[in-house]
């Protein structure tokens, strides 16, 4: 087996390190659209990953991931 592959070394952490095939696919496979969609800075998060839905001169209209609307600039 490849070394990379072997993650029983990690023993309980192994989940944490490697994400099984299907859940891996199932990353790859959520489409990203620059257009709509962006990451905003957030005081708790860092940064929050939103889609644009609006755009008024200068302010941004978007809705969080959580379903939150904001309005930034």
């Amino acid at each position: 087996m490849s070394r990379l592959l072997d993650m029983e070394e990690f023993g309980e952490a192994a989940p944490f390190l490697r994400k099984s095939d299907l859940v891996l696919l199932g990353a790859q496979t959520v489409a990203f659209d620059g257009k709509k969609r962006a990451w905003i800075p957030d005081e708790k998060e860092a940064y929050i990953e939103i889609e644009i839905k609006d755009i008024k001169g200068d302010k941004v209209i978007v809705e969080t991931n959580d379903g939150k609307t904001l309005t930034v600039k």
